[in-house]
């Protein structure tokens, strides 16, 4: 058996000590007693499941999160289909259900994970991924895998995004069960596909074979209040061949040799390097010239992070920004900025690292929006295109940059591409032909379409006004997002937490955390919808 499947197993045992209200303490049996019809005479089933769940569900949820973050389920590492960490994770919840008395069953190679509840057709489909996004070891401050609680709040890959609220809509699904209550108007459905991070194919095809849908489907994958509406998902690629160097170096010139900024597309840059030889210059006069190109950018930016190393002969510039989730780029900074920025002030020789740097600095240094490189356009509910130059890297003679954009609906595919055209023409034209866009292969141009909901609908008005009672937030409206969730996959279906306004959002980052409280609200909140929407009172 798996070694943490084997850990994680633990959570199954009836005896977890939960702290705080004494009600909590024993096995499910025992806790649920206490919040029956008996106990709490005159309060309705969703009284006391709303109360059960306040008062027990907090130390459930964290633990089984714990759970479900070690195991290192990076499908982009390695996909579900071949990964024995997606395999640990699917028996570790097969287990989790069959003793719960939950239906379980596994579709295609992993593809997707389903918990069932009930009889007939489906009612309710709550939506995650069990797939989480690369977490490299040297931007955290713990090992990624090894969840942890500190002040208030729970660190780990995939806590926010998305095992966090797939453990509290678990741990309120097994608590309504616990109370008698029953999804008597049809099944309730948990779907955990597994390549929301990097394929979707496989959850696609469950979406498009597994019918008919639930007549209601939340995706736990984004924003609280309600998120109705979601952005187009675009990749879009840039290259250009490096260049043999010249016979003799030019004199006053150095050569950029290497660059490489981010980790992956759905992801700002938090560092990015760029690998000098002085060429043309004596090494102590390169050095400094590349120290003076950084004051001269911070004196125009001030927040500036940068620092200059030697390599032997060669000199490696690293400029540090703040690594946020590809869909709210702005929230965070974009150190492929930076160094572009003091690359356009050092004397390189061309080649086709530098004028990529250069296309950088002038097209996308600086604009979230595309308005450097002419594509920008908005809509009155999904707000404006969003442009983030994210990965950088070198490999087979060639210098490629890995562009996210997220886009809102207003211009129909076919004129979102034309746009793109006319972008890629105008950078081969501006760089004499040496940089192109990606055609064929990995790096293709992909352009997806924005997905909205019925916001005048059942499911969304529902949804509001849980959140709007819970947090006494009144004026709360539907609203639209740019990350792209497996909502989008279901007609009409809709985003329900957990981030809440306000919050900056974890999922991507190093470090990724999420707080006990919104961990707790977001149980309570999913709770409520998975009463409203699909439980009734057990018969009399």
């Amino acid at each position: 058996m798996h070694t943490r499947l084997l850990a994680a197993l633990c959570f199954l045992l009836p005896s977890l000590a939960l702290a705080g209200d004494a009600r909590c303490k024993g096995s499910p049996k025992a806790r649920a007693a206490r919040f029956s019809a008996q106990a709490l005479k005159g309060k309705s089933p969703a009284e006391r499941y709303a109360e059960y769940v306040r008062a027990c569900s907090l130390d459930a949820v964290v633990e089984l999160t714990k759970s479900l973050v070690r195991f290192k389920t990076v499908g982009s590492e390695l996909p579900a289909a071949k990964s024995p960490e997606f395999a640990a994770m699917g028996r570790f919840l097969e287990q989790w259900a069959r003793a719960r008395g939950l239906g379980f069953r596994t579709v295609g190679e992993n593809d997707v994970f389903e918990l069932s509840w009930g009889e007939g057709e489906p009612r309710l489909g709550l939506v995650f991924h069990g797939d989480v996004v690369p977490a490299p070891a040297h931007e955290w401050k713990k090992p990624p895998f090894e969840p942890y609680v500190a002040q208030g709040r729970l660190y780990g890959r995939g806590v926010e995004d998305d095992k966090g609220p797939l453990a509290s809509t678990l741990v309120a699904l097994a608590m309504a069960k616990e109370l008698g209550l029953s999804p008597t108007q049809g099944r309730v459905l948990v779907m955990i596909g597994n390549g929301e991070e990097s394929d979707w194919s496989g959850m696609a095809k469950y979406a498009e074979t597994q019918k008919p849908h639930p007549a209601h489907v939340i995706s736990v994958d984004s924003d609280f209040p309600v998120v109705a509406a979601q952005g187009g998902f675009v990749a879009w690629a840039l290259e250009a061949g490096v260049g043999a160097p010249p016979a003799q170096p030019t004199p006053g010139q150095m050569r950029a040799v290497d660059v490489t900024a981010g980790e992956f597309l759905t992801q700002v840059p938090g560092a990015a390097t760029l690998k000098l030889e002085p060429a043309g210059l004596e090494p102590e006069k390169a050095l400094t010239t590349v120290r003076e190109a950084v004051d001269a950018v911070r004196t125009a930016r001030p927040s500036l992070r940068a620092e200059v190393k030697q390599e032997g002969t060669r000199l490696v510039l690293t400029t540090h920004g703040r690594a946020v989730h590809a869909s709210v780029a702005e929230e965070g900074a974009n150190a492929l900025w930076d160094l572009s920025a003091v690359a356009a002030k050092l004397p390189l020789e061309p080649n086709g690292i530098q004028t990529l740097l250069r296309v950088v600095a002038e097209r996308f240094d600086g604009d979230h929006w595309g308005e450097k490189l002419g594509v920008a356009y908005q809509d009155a509910l999904m707000g404006r295109l969003l442009v983030a130059p994210n990965v950088l890297r070198v490999k087979d003679g060639k210098v490629s940059l890995a562009i996210n954009m997220r886009r809102p609906q207003g211009k129909d595919s076919a004129a979102f591409n034309a746009s793109l055209d006319e972008a890629a023409a105008r950078l081969e034209r501006d760089t004499g032909g040496r940089v192109k866009e990606v055609k064929g292969g990995e790096g293709a141009r992909y352009v997806g379409d924005p997905h909205v909901a019925d916001t005048s609908g059942p499911l969304v008005t529902t949804l509001l006004d849980i959140y709007k009672r819970h947090r006494n937030a009144p004026d709360a409206k539907p609203q639209s997002v740019r990350g792209g969730t497996y909502a989008r996959l279901f007609p009409r279906a809709v985003d329900f937490g957990p981030a809440f306004p306000g919050d900056l959002y974890m999922g991507h980052a190093p470090d990724e955390s999420i707080s006990l409280e919104n961990l707790d609200a977001t149980t309570r909140m999913v709770a409520e919808a998975l009463h409203t929407l699909a439980l009734t009172p057990p018969a009399k």
